[in-house]
């Protein structure tokens, strides 16, 4: 998210040749918060009683998934090899410019729930007020939605050092990013010392990290142990045989690669790379959710069979559906609960899939062909290297509020998804510019 494009190409290039690196931030961004805005229909109690509302979350949220992996993927093509000399020079000029904003942001929206109580004219309304900006707040206190109270606010505001909060969902991304921020200086001295082809071979392992999720809800199961056990894990090991090439490293050296093999990749080997990668990507990614939510919905025939009616390739996902659920009322009932719960809905959104590690690949290498000189196109785009960590901790006060302007104004339902993004896009920016403009230091606020 931050302007380090002098790592990518030596200082002496032309800034035309590094706008791709803008275009990829933007790109990310506007992924991230239409993600965000896939809430209301993966996360609010018409979720699972709407099959629009599951089938449009499916699709759009299914296209969006490279969000997180691109911007992971620009860190590591920005900042490996690390060019600091010492650790703590390193962590000294990183993680301050992520940690402060981060706990001040945090801070903000933990204690907006409260805010909400003190405006508002009833707890009622006030907790709905909380709902419109926060969907998954619904959840809390076991779906009876948020308290609204001040040391409500303070109990959940004593674990943000340890997670995030409901009102902080996008937060788990800083949390991870301090991590690679932690690990990168130590990953560089390998990256720099080791030939492309090593480099290779170590995403060619991470690959099989890849479908570690799906053996681990399909597969072990029939093991001896059931499941969790695999690979050596454990109730007294977590760590298995390929975690130390598991997780977001593998995007951070994918972005290293292919950050460095674009220039001599043409834009026709992209194309013909690219354009098949991302449509089997992203239409793995669609299936396999589409699939979940089929089978979350077995307990619901009206809304079971409303999505099976959605065309050929749901009919049979729906007949694969019905094959594995059994046919007793319990077998149904005990599959359903099954693929409504954690991990199962999330498995196809997995950022770790191999599935969106395709798409994900396959966008960023077809970003890296955008050409635009300079000029004052390019210096607007060169403006999220300030912004855009700004951004994404504000954007999330803007997502529900759209959604709800863009539902208000007559959006039809299979495009509210991308107009509030749009929406809460726009607001968060001006938002942001408007806060760098009038605070005194607004680094320490917004990175």
């Amino acid at each position: 998210m931050f302007s380090e494009t002098d790592k990518i190409l030596p200082l002496a290039e032309s800034r035309s040749r590094l706008a791709w690196i803008d275009c990829a931030r933007w790109i990310a961004m506007f992924l991230v918060i239409a993600c965000h805005a896939c809430d209301p229909f993966n996360c609010s109690p018409e979720s699972t009683s709407n099959p629009e509302f599951l089938r449009w979350g499916a699709f759009w949220g299914s296209m969006l998934r490279p969000s997180v992996p691109i911007f992971v993927m620009l860190t590591g093509a920005l900042l490996l090899p690390v060019r600091e000399s010492s650790l703590g020079g390193f962590y000294k000029k990183r993680i301050p410019r992520v940690l402060f904003p981060f706990l001040i942001w945090s801070v903000v929206y933990t204690l907006f729930p409260w805010f909400s109580g003190l405006i508002s004219a009833s707890p009622e309304a006030a907790k709905e007020l909380v709902l419109t900006f926060f969907p998954y707040a619904g959840f809390m206190n076991g779906g009876n939605g948020p308290t609204t109270t001040l040391p409500a606010a303070l109990e959940t505001l004593a674990t943000v050092p340890f997670s995030f909060n409901y009102f902080t969902v996008h937060m788990w991304y800083v949390y991870m990013l301090i991590g690679l921020y932690l690990y990168l200086p130590i990953f560089s001295a390998w990256v720099e010392k080791v030939s492309m082809k090593t480099k290779w071979a170590f995403l060619g392992i991470w690959a099989g990290t890849l479908l570690i999720p799906y053996a681990d809800v399909f597969l072990t199961p029939h093991l001896p142990f059931g499941s969790g056990y695999l690979f050596g894990t454990c109730s007294w090991n977590a760590f298995g045989t390929f975690y130390a090439f598991a997780g977001f490293n593998g995007y951070l050296l994918l972005g290293h690669v292919l950050a460095q093999a674009a220039p001599a990749i043409s834009l026709k080997k992209a194309l013909v790379i690219g354009l098949p990668l991302l449509v089997v990507g992203t239409l793995l990614t669609y299936l396999g959710f589409f699939w979940v939510r089929l089978m979350g919905s077995l307990d619901s025939p009206a809304v079971f069979d409303a999505l099976a009616n959605g065309g050929h390739l749901a009919a049979l996902l729906a007949d694969a559906a019905r094959a594995l659920a059994g046919t007793s009322p319990e077998q149904i009932s005990a599959t359903a609960k099954m693929f409504q719960a954690e991990p199962m809905v999330e498995l196809f959104w997995t950022y770790c899939s191999l599935n969106v590690v395709l798409s994900s690949a396959a966008l960023f290498l077809l970003i890296s062909k955008i050409k635009i000189t300079s000029g004052r196109f390019s210096g607007f785009l060169s403006t999220l290297g300030k912004l855009g960590f700004g951004i994404y901790l504000v954007h999330y006060f803007f997502v529900g509020p759209s959604y709800v302007l863009a539902v208000k104004i007559g959006v039809p339902l299979e495009l509210q998804i991308p107009v509030s993004a749009a929406f809460a896009f726009a607001a968060t920016y001006l938002a942001v510019r408007a806060l760098y403009a009038i605070l005194p230091r607004p680094k320490i606020f917004l990175g």
